[in-house]
């Protein structure tokens, strides 16, 4: 049996008519399309630069400048607590310095009237030896004091070379010029003190 099918001859259901062909887009839209996805691509590049400039760049460099800030005020308080410190020990040094000069001098005047003595006693040989020591404290305490104290020293110093010179030949005068030098050394010993 040949069943035939009834042909239908009406209209045709629009889900059996195949759609229209796609428009073929412009060459402006195409343009369009790829300068999009151009400026997209390029604006992700730009965003992974600037996120790795960030990451091995900038943020060592702030870590680095945190670290730095931190010893920046470590040594910042350090220095105000050294600081007083500072200024105690140029007061001590200034101390010291004078406390040296005047030893210095007293020494000198030591060893002037250690030959004082020897020639009180008669012995001009005796007082040579603490002459020339007493000249070497005062070489050495002239260089160290001010230009007036330097001229008393410079006429001390001369004084005990005149005093060398009369030891043997005439040690009356070498005695009064001891005493002056005594004398002069006391003085010199007083303004140092004083300073």
């Amino acid at each position: 049996m040949n069943e035939e099918q009834p042909k239908d001859t009406g209209p045709v259901p629009s889900e059996i008519i195949p759609p229209p062909p796609p428009e073929v887009p412009s060459g402006f839209t195409l343009w369009l399309r790829k300068a999009l996805r151009w400026t997209l691509a390029f604006v992700v590049v730009f965003a992974l630069g600037t996120a790795a400039n960030w990451w091995f760049q900038v943020r060592p460099k702030t870590a680095a400048i945190a670290d730095l800030t931190s010893q920046l005020e470590t040594a910042s308080q350090e220095l105000e607590t050294l600081r007083p410190k500072a200024a105690e020990a140029e007061t001590m040094s200034a101390a010291l310095d004078q406390a040296e000069r005047e030893v210095l001098a007293l020494q000198a005047l030591v060893q002037v009237n250690e030959a004082r003595i020897s020639l009180a006693q008669g012995d001009a040989t005796g007082a040579r030896m603490p002459l020339l020591l007493a000249e070497s404290k005062l070489a050495g305490l002239g260089t160290r004091v001010s230009s007036a104290q330097a001229e008393t020293i410079t006429g001390v110093r001369e004084r005990l070379a005149l005093a060398l010179q009369e030891l043997q030949n005439n040690a009356f005068a070498a005695e009064r010029d001891l005493e002056i030098m005594a004398n002069d050394l006391n003085q010199l010993v007083r303004e140092i003190a004083s300073e």
